[in-house]
């Protein structure tokens, strides 16, 4: 039997299970407004997916492009230079002969010019400048200012020729100046080496005040085993050197006068 005390503990258990509240989940209230916010988040994730691929796909593209005008870049060059051979491989014209042999003098490239010239009887120029007592420098000056005017071309089969202005340094004036600078040494006692001379060549050469000469001549050409070839000949070498052969014969009277 249950005592009375007891019984009262027990009822006030009870009691306490009665009055203790049940407390329910919480769920989180979702509503229209969080189902378009999340719906537009996966939206807007899905854009920046497609995007993505979308770049990749241009990257590749634009890959393939590079490699497209790399290719095309290779094939237009392939072709510049099939022309550029085209026009060296053309046969030679007189023109462009007469234009080598000139522009060979002019930069002081003797040994180039037999391939435009036949000296024929006359001896070769870089032969005859291997022979005397000039050195390079004054070879070179010989012909640095040298320019020329092509006016006429006529040619036939074999034969053709170029009717051209020559404009180079007054020789004579050269020769005048080379002279009495050596007499006044000369009377002076003092020495007057080789290279005394070559020196004093040079210095005349190298005058800006000195004048020039423009001389009209014809050359003649041959073509040879399908080479135009320039006949040399002394009138050519008197518009070459224009005033020298002048200067000498002067110079020659005097010695022998």
């Amino acid at each position: 039997m249950e005592n009375k005390e007891e019984k009262v503990e027990k009822m006030e258990k009870v009691e306490e299970v009665k009055n203790e509240k049940v407390e329910e989940p919480k769920f989180s209230k979702v509503t229209g407004k969080d189902l378009k916010k999340e719906k537009d988040m996966d939206s807007i994730d899905n854009k920046k997916e497609k995007k993505k691929s979308k770049k990749k796909t241009e990257n590749k593209e634009k890959g393939g492009n590079k490699v497209g005008y790399w290719v095309g870049g290779v094939v237009l060059l392939l072709i510049v230079l099939a022309i550029v051979t085209a026009l060296i491989l053309l046969p030679e014209t007189p023109e462009k002969t007469v234009e080598g042999m000139l522009n060979s003098l002019k930069n002081g490239d003797f040994e180039s010019v037999s391939k435009y010239v036949d000296y024929g009887e006359i001896i070769s120029l870089s032969q005859i400048l291997q022979d005397s007592d000039v050195d390079e420098e004054t070879q070179v000056l010989l012909f640095d200012k040298l320019s020329w005017n092509i006016l006429k071309i006529e040619k036939d089969e074999n034969t053709a020729s170029v009717e051209i202005e020559i404009t180079n340094k007054d020789f004579d004036q050269v020769i005048s100046n080379y002279t009495q600078e050596a007499l006044r040494i000369a009377f002076s006692g003092a020495s007057f080496t080789v290279e005394d001379q070559n020196n004093q060549l040079k210095e005349e050469l190298k005058d800006e005040g000195l004048g020039t000469q423009t001389v009209t001549t014809t050359m003649q050409l041959v073509k040879q085993n399908g080479t135009w070839k320039v006949q040399v000949d002394e009138s050519l070498v008197d518009a070459l050197l224009p005033g020298l052969q002048e200067a000498l014969n002067s110079l020659n009277q005097i010695i022998n006068g």
